[in-house]
């Protein structure tokens, strides 16, 4: 846990840091149609977490070729914040990011196949959760602790990336001065993606892949609800709307009563995962 602390403490500061150099540079997320926020936010929480992981993670142990997956699936969601890219053209550029991190594990080829697909799936499903202040960042906390405390392999890579996100919500929780971006969700799926697949690898079995759907509690809710509210709605699954799980709550119960349902829905899986494991 030392490394928890050791990110958190290194993490507020560089948080701070990024929350003033996004807005000096203009790295902002302004209110729009499908945006809540009220006025202009930086984006570059992404930042503040890309810089702890690759500071901490290679002295800490974690292998290089996980930290450069990382990298890859931070710079993929910069140019996103940044240009706004196609989503077809979004999920082809997030494929080297899954490929590199999937080396840094002992995997055979038809095994990386399905797990770079999987991956491809679940940093999208966390990418989308990203919409209000706090969700992302509370229930990547909440699923990363839970690695830790089932002692999984890359350990090391969840305690960094936790210490990060605990010190990204001090300036996140509501009314958020710092978002993540697209650039800080796709490193957080990329992270609760492979941190799971590296357990897997070392122990395979049926029961790790429940343990890792329990971990994925929310984000798999809410893309299993929005893709049914959009076929319904005869709309493009990869579109950008207000149907997500967490919208509708939002409209019903405030923010904070979202929250608390979301996050409680995040810590029953969590709670899942570590009685099963």
């Amino acid at each position: 846990m030392s490394e928890v602390a050791v990110a958190f403490l290194a993490g507020v500061p560089v948080a701070a840091l990024m929350a003033f150099v996004g807005s000096r540079l203009g790295l902002l997320d302004r209110p729009g149609a499908i945006k809540p926020h009220a006025r202009p936010v930086p984006y570059t929480g992404g930042l503040a977490l890309a810089i702890l992981l690759g500071g901490l993670g290679p002295p800490l142990g974690v292998p290089a070729l996980a930290v450069a997956g990382a990298l890859l699936a931070w710079a993929v969601g910069f140019v996103d914040d940044a240009r706004h890219l196609d989503p077809r053209l979004k999920l082809a550029a997030e494929l080297p990011a899954l490929v590199v991190g999937s080396f840094a594990i002992d995997l055979d080829g038809a095994v990386r196949l399905v797990a770079i697909v999987v991956g491809l799936f679940l940093i999208n499903a966390f990418n989308v959760i990203d919409g209000l202040d706090a969700l992302a960042g509370g229930t990547a906390a909440i699923a990363l602790a839970a690695l830790l405390l089932l002692n999984a392999p890359l350990a090391a890579l969840a305690a960094v990336a936790l210490g990060g996100v605990l010190a990204f919500l001090v300036f996140n929780l509501p009314p958020a001065r710092l978002f993540l971006g697209d650039e800080g969700s796709l490193l957080l799926g990329y992270v609760l993606w492979l941190v799971p697949l590296a357990a897997f690898a070392a122990a395979p079995s049926a029961r790790l892949l429940i343990v890792t759907g329990c971990l994925w509690a929310f984000p798999l809710v809410n893309a299993g609800f929005v893709v049914l509210a959009r076929i319904r709605a005869r709309r493009p699954v990869l579109a950008g709307d207000r149907s997500h799980l967490y919208d509708v709550l939002h409209r019903r119960l405030g923010l904070r009563g979202t929250l608390l349902v979301c996050w409680t829905i995040g810590a029953a899986g969590a709670i899942g995962a570590a009685a099963l494991a």
